[in-house]
């Protein structure tokens, strides 16, 4: 019973993690075609309009937000389909590269609102 429980709380966290890997596409590309930045990239309370300079940091963020959401979407379906389930180390080191990309990603983007929404260097 417990190994059951355990199981599909992991098919939920790679539904959950495939969903957000989904979203960060859609919302990539919307951001690329629009010109608009998505207030899920500048942070809560930071005023748009304020932006330094909005079109650098879009295309300055477009290529990497694209590449976390697919790995995300990338992982999060392995996950679902249970493509490493046979191999415990291949699956441990997919959620380490996982970690990996999402802390890269976050300093990536703290680095593109200090400089580009903010104007510090």
């Amino acid at each position: 019973m417990k190994e059951g429980v355990q199981m599909g709380f992991g098919l939920i966290l790679d539904l959950l993690i495939m969903a957000c890997g989904a979203i960060m596409v859609y919302r990539a590309v919307r951001m690329r075609s629009t010109d608009q930045l998505p207030a899920m990239l500048v942070g809560m309370g930071f005023p748009i309009e304020r932006a330094k300079d909005p079109k650098r940091f879009i295309r300055f963020t477009f290529p990497v937000t694209l590449a976390t959401g697919v790995v995300l979407f990338a992982v999060g379906l392995a996950g679902v389909l249970g493509l490493f389930i046979r191999y415990p180390l291949a699956e441990t080191l997919m959620r380490i590269v996982l970690v990996l990309v999402i802390v890269g990603y976050g300093m990536v983007l703290m680095k593109a609102q200090k400089e580009f929404l903010a104007g510090i260097k």
